[in-house]
């Protein structure tokens, strides 16, 4: 006959190892959480309660059930207390419990429990009414005080619990926590329905007698959390297990948790086979075996805990396991050890998982000395083999066919895993290879490509590609792929992120996120992703796609058929991707960026001088065709200067940007406006019927700086010089045109302020001829093609020649004799305006010297001196090495310079003309009467002659008030101390006047035209002749 006894205490048996796996499992998968540790103490004490009903149920006498009962009641009077304070912090009320004294209250049942129904029996002197039945022993209640106290607890907790997991089912946002809470709480009401009928219904109401069955029952609430667990993610235990198989350390854990977890199983075995189902029992050996496994768990336990090296811990761990072999194995040699021996393969296979050659040396020396010790001490033993030695060989193979399926999967899965790794890379290597080749034109079908093969590889349902706009709120789905699905994905629709709170701070971040089950979701965020990817979407990553800081969007990869996680495997390799794909496109964007800066103005934004060009040329080709007329405006702002001198350098950017957008809105689309550079624009208006409409978009041009512009709250007067060319009349290509319609502009600009010109057949020959003697200035030095000439400043009281002024010609021998007038500024703007002021003042200062030392009375000789010569900080040096090289005292010398160099130039030109003056060199102000001198300036300039502007002399006798301004200046320099010279004296009555009103020095035509070299002589033999 089944002893039904026995298996009920192996059944209470086989709950504490389930309860303690559970307990040990999920404390395992995240150590550090409140809510795992509570469910762990939850499962000791579950444990606990079980094993005292064990070990009473079957006891032999009722001293014996008496221990166990009490023993039990540890257990269940803790547990009821911990499942509600567990189930706070589940629901997350653990805030309930913010003061000390709280927790006293939430504890204090139990701690009543524990002192009147363990081995207090003086609280309670009635504790247990148990009852010896064909069932085992029962506890028949009989409902005193305390009974009732503790029922009180048990319903009143459990009820509690019930209704803290309906607040958290009403509550929850997330559909996952919903479906978690259903299941916990049809657990509970089941578990407190069979409780309230199994311990206070049955035994008081009916006449049949039957054990206690609480800890079977509560084992159901226990196994509907683990399932919720296992399921749904619960209690934070979801976890990649293909990543916990990669790496050593990780599978060391594993290894040490699966022997701990053995261990105590084994604990358990034994009481079942030594106790329970042995005829030889012995229940303290029993229990100090199961003990010392429980210890030697715990202890393997602390060693994987300790913060030491692992070198150090291997060390340790090899100790352990030499001593635990032959401890567990000899407990039995009485019997050969028989059925424990088999101890020695679980270790082996072990030693093999922990990848150590010190503990594979340490287990394999261990099982070899044991079984060796065993020899010797029992040679050979005749015994019989019972149910106890099937029992413990059933434990035993289970146990070690686990841990030899974990070994074995460890080693599959690294092989698997390395598989796929090399797989994997041999991918990203190949799609590499496409993205470092590819430009803008195949991106698109290389990106395509790649997120089919990589959907495909990872075998995922969808995958996607976002990229953010320059702002980074909003994003647009510009690749896809996806696999047999109604994807709700709309490629090139932009996503406004404000819209939607969740995806614009997972958008916001550079981090990896990863959903696995899109039901664990809240129900707001929930939401934003269905409303985007749609409600099929089970599970999902999103991996930036960035480089260097630099986030361009987002990788997002679905999963529909099945709630999937992705390993590191899989996320390294696809930041990978990301990287190249984020690299590309930097790299794109920066062949566009350098395209535009050589196609386009960086200020404006309108195209460039580069871009105008090309196509002008297109232009030119197609209306050649076409036989139509393209303008090529060209435009000049007049004074920009002084807009920059007055709000700066940025107010004149923004200035050029306005007018480049209103010149722009004049304009037709198909006309291009274009920025030259500075303050100067091209316009090509192309399509023109006849050369009337191009006057029509002149005035157009004209018309867009009639009215002020507005920088910084300031309206802005401007008006612009337009020069144009007409195709195909002014040239036949771009280079050209522009060049006319430049000529043009110069033109306009010479006509004043705010005009347009046309090009002419004039302007271009003129130009040819200027370009033509540019050319030909560079050789007039060595060619001996420029000369001087001289014309006299004679003494308006005695007529005694003080003064020649040495005046530069160029006998150019294709063009004649040219004045100054025309190839000086072709010399400034070639740059020989050094070299040929230097001839000139070498030439005079040599001249003047030969003069003087022909025996002439002493004579200055006067050179007139550009602003540019004055800037060369070389220029002082360089009149000091021509005077000594020439022998010329530097008082005969007279340095010319114009009142605007005086009025406008800086502080740094009064600084050289100081020095030419501590040379003993002199200096006149030339054309004086032109500019708006100030006088403080004037009086601290160390000059020593003004000479009269030519214009006040030819208007003297116009009017009195020109006499006046004449009169004024003469008064204004002899005040000042300084010497006066008319220029363009051609009359006797001229002379007179400046004679009478004190002028000191006359220059003109009546005087002297200018002469060569040689007539100086007959100059002065005519004046030695009239005194």
């Amino acid at each position: 006959m089944i002893d039904i006894p026995l298996l009920l205490s192996i059944c209470f048996s086989s709950i504490c190892i389930v309860s303690l796996f559970l307990g040990i499992y999920t404390l395992y998968t995240n150590p550090k959480d409140r809510t795992n540790r509570l469910f762990f103490a939850l499962s000791v004490f579950l444990f606990i309660w079980s094993y005292g009903f064990a070990m009473a149920i079957s006891a032999p006498d009722l001293t014996a059930c008496l221990f166990w009962r009490r023993f039990a009641a540890i257990g269940w009077g803790v547990f009821f207390s911990i499942l509600l304070h567990f189930m706070m912090a589940l629901s997350g009320r653990a805030s309930l419990l913010n003061r000390w004294w709280k927790y006293v209250l939430l504890y204090l049942p139990a701690a009543v429990c524990i002192s009147v129904f363990t081995y207090i029996p003086w609280l309670n002197p009635q504790q247990y009414n148990l009852v010896l039945t064909e069932l085992g022993w029962v506890n028949v209640s009989i409902k005193n005080f305390w009974d009732w106290i503790f029922i009180l607890y048990y319903i009143s907790y459990s009820m509690a619990t019930i209704f803290l997991i309906w607040k958290w089912r009403e509550s929850a946002s997330s559909k996952n926590v919903r479906k978690q809470s259903v299941i916990v709480l049809r657990a509970f009401i089941i578990t407190l329905i069979l409780g309230v009928f199994t311990e206070s219904v049955v035994n008081n109401v009916f006449s049949i007698r039957i054990p206690q069955l609480a800890p079977i029952i509560m084992l159901l609430p226990v196994l509907s959390i683990w399932y919720a667990m296992q399921k749904y993610g619960f209690l934070y235990t979801r976890r990649n297990v293909i990543d916990s198989l990669l790496f050593g350390t990780q599978i060391r854990a594993r290894v040490i948790h699966y022997l701990s977890s053995s261990l105590f199983a084994a604990s358990i075995l034994n009481v079942i086979t030594m106790y329970f189902l042995s005829e030889n029992k012995n229940l303290t050996s029993t229990l100090m075996y199961s003990g010392f496994m429980i210890l030697a768990g715990i202890v393997l336990e602390i060693i994987h805990r300790m913060k030491r090296s692992t070198r150090l811990k291997d060390l340790i761990y090899a100790a352990a396991f030499f001593i635990l072999i032959p401890v567990l194995t000899l407990n039995f040699i009485e019997f050969a050890s028989v059925t424990v021996w088999a101890l020695a393969f679980i270790f082996l296979f072990i030693s093999i998982a922990m990848v150590s050659k010190i503990i594979q040396i340490a287990v394999a020396t261990s099982i070899l000395l044991t079984q060796l010790v065993i020899f010797l001490l029992k040679p050979s033993i005749l015994m019989n083999i019972d149910v106890s030695d099937h029992v413990g060989r059933l434990g035993l193979s289970v146990i070690a066919i686990w841990i030899a399926f974990f070994v074995m999967n460890v080693f599959r899965s690294k092989l698997l895993d390395n598989e796929y790794q090399i797989s994997f890379q041999s991918l990203v290597t190949e799609i590499s290879t496409h993205y470092i080749s590819v430009g803008e034109k195949g991106f698109d079908e290389v990106t395509n490509e790649t997120l089919r093969r990589t959907s495909e590889f990872l075998k995922t349902e969808g995958i996607f590609i976002y990229l953010l706009n320059r702002e980074k709120d909003s994003i647009t789905c510009t690749y896809s792929w996806t696999e047999g699905q109604d994807s709700i994905v709309k490629r090139r629709s932009e996503i406004d992120l404000n819209h939607y709170p969740y995806l614009k701070s997972v958008f916001s971040t550079t981090s990896v996120l990863e959903i696995f089950d899109m039901d664990d979701l809240p129900s707001d965020e929930y939401n934003d992703i269905v409303q985007i990817l749609g409600e099929k979407v089970k599970s999902l990553l999103v991996l930036p796609i960035e480089n260097n800081d630099n986030v361009y969007g987002y990788l997002v990869l679905q999963s529909v058929k099945e709630n999937k996680a992705w390993g590191t495997i899989d996320k390294n390799n696809l930041m990978i991707i990301t990287n190249m794909i984020a690299g590309t496109i930097e790299r794109i964007q920066q062949e566009r960026q350098i395209n535009y800066m050589a196609y386009y103005d960086m200020l404006t934004g309108i195209p460039n001088r580069t871009l105008f060009r090309d196509r002008l040329n297109q232009s030119v080709m197609l209306a050649e065709r076409r036989s139509e007329i393209i303008a090529v405006i060209f435009l000049d702002m007049d004074s920009f200067k002084n807009v920059n001198d007055t709000i700066g350098y940025e107010g004149g950017d923004q200035l050029i940007k306005q007018v480049s957008r209103k010149l722009s809105a004049s304009m037709r689309k198909s006309d291009t406006v274009s920025r030259f550079g500075g303050d100067e624009f091209l316009i090509m208006a192309h399509n023109l019927g006849n050369t009337t409409n191009v006057h029509k978009i002149a005035d157009k041009v004209i018309s867009v700086f009639r009215t002020p512009f507005t920088v910084r709250n300031q309206e802005i007067y401007i008006s612009a010089s337009v020069g144009i060319a007409v195709y195909p009349y002014d040239g036949k290509d771009a280079d050209t045109l522009i060049r006319n319609a430049d000529i043009a502009m110069y033109e306009a600009k010479s006509k004043g302020k705010g005009q347009y010109c046309l090009c002419t057949e004039e302007m271009k020959e003129e130009i040819m001829i200027r370009h033509d003697l540019s050319n030909k200035l560079y050789r007039a030095i060595e060619n001996n093609e420029l000369i001087l000439h001289y014309q006299p400043m004679v003494s308006a009281r005695t007529g005694e020649i003080l003064c020649l002024e040495a005046l530069i010609r160029w006998n150019q021998p294709d063009h004649g004799l040219i004045s100054p007038g025309v190839f000086i500024p072709l010399a400034e703007q070639n740059g020989l305006i050094g070299p040929i002021g230097e001839w000139v003042l070498r030439t005079a200062c040599s001249q003047t010297k030969a003069w003087l030392d022909m025996g002439l009375s002493p004579i200055h000789i006067s050179v007139n001196v550009s602003v540019l010569q004055l800037r060369n900080s070389k220029f002082v040096a360089a009149v000091e090495r021509i005077l000594k090289e020439t022998g010329l005292k530097a008082e005969y010398l007279d340095l010319e310079i114009t009142e605007s160099v005086a009025v406008k130039e800086s502080d740094n030109i009064l600084d050289v003309l100081k020095e030419l003056r501590e040379l003993g060199v002199e200096i006149s102000i030339d054309d004086f009467g032109t500019e708006y001198s100030s006088l403080s300036r004037l009086n601290h300039m160390p000059v020593n002659r003004i000479k009269i502007d030519r214009s006040f002399i030819n208007n003297l006798f116009r009017s009195e008030k020109e006499q006046t301004l004449v009169k004024g200046m003469i008064h204004l320099s002899q005040t000042l101390g300084l010497t006066v010279v008319a220029e363009g004296v051609e009359h006797e009555a001229q002379l007179e006047f400046l004679k009478q009103h004190g002028c000191d020095e006359i220059q003109g035509y009546y005087i002297s035209r200018p002469v060569d070299a040689k007539d100086v002589l007959k100059l002065f033999d005519a004046k030695g002749a009239q005194d």
